[in-house]
C-alpha cells in the first residue's frame, strides 16, 4: 500500500514522516538548507535526485529563515559535494549538514517520490 503525500505522525512532533511527490530543478536559483531541531532521514521510493552537501559552520550567510518550519536557506555552500540518489537509496542529514536537495539528475526536470523522516535531535540524547 502506497502512502499519499502528506505528514504521518510516528511520535508527535518528535518523530514524523513527510511523503513528498516533487519535481527536480536546476542548480541556478537553488540554495542549501539547514535545520536546527531535526535530522532528516531521506528515502527515495521512486525516481531520484542530485543533492549538494557541505558542512555547516554557522558562519554562512542566511538568505531566508523560517524558524516555525525549522528551515533556513543559505546564500551558498563552501566545498559542496554532490550525491546521486536513486530509487531505494537513503541518506541522513544532521543540523551540521547543509544540503541542497531536488537537483536534476540530467538535463530536464523529473518527478520523484521522497519520504523524509524528521527526527528531533533531542531523541539522540535520551537514554
Amino acid at each position: 500500500m502506497a502512502l499519499a503525500p502528506g505528514r504521518y505522525e510516528i511520535d508527535g512532533d518528535r518523530l514524523f514522516l513527510n511523503v513528498m511527490d516533487m519535481t527536480t530543478h536546476g542548480f541556478d536559483g537553488s540554495h542549501p538548507e539547514i535545520h536546527e531541531k531535526y535530522a532528516d532521514l531521506f528515502y527515495w521510493a521512486e525516481g531520484g535526485e542530485k543533492i549538494g552537501v557541505s558542512a555547516y559552520t554557522g558562519k554562512e550567510p542566511i538568505c531566508e529563515a523560517k524558524p516555525e518550519n525549522d528551515i533556513a536557506f543559505l546564500e551558498s555552500a563552501v566545498d559542496e559535494s554532490f550525491l546521486i540518489a536513486k530509487e531505494g537509496d537513503f541518506a541522513v542529514f544532521f543540523p551540521w549538514d547543509a544540503h541542497r536537495p531536488a537537483l536534476m539528475l540530467g538535463d530536464a526536470p523529473a518527478t520523484s517520490r521522497k519520504c523524509v523522516i524528521k527526527i528531533q535531535m533531542s531523541l539522540f540524547e535520551e537514554r
